[in-house]
């Protein structure tokens, strides 16, 4: 269990800074004009939000802390 924890963590604090530093995007599909059958959509790349990649690492330390805390 502990160094499942360990691992989670460590796993959790990579995907944070692979986030936070921007370099995850996801692509966003919208709508733009629509007349009758025929419609305009545009897709554009938007940044996943900082904040996650932040709180990622914030939870992956919590988690490691807790698998390297003996008993």
């Amino acid at each position: 269990m502990r160094r499942t924890l360990i691992a989670l963590g460590l796993l959790c604090v990579l995907a944070g800074a692979w986030i936070g530093f921007g370099h995850l995007h996801y692509t966003r599909t919208q709508t733009a004009a629509s007349l009758g059958p025929l419609t305009l959509k545009t897709r554009t790349q938007e940044p996943v939000p900082v904040a996650l990649g932040y709180g990622l690492i914030a939870l992956g330390v919590v988690l490691a802390g807790f698998g390297a805390v003996r008993r």
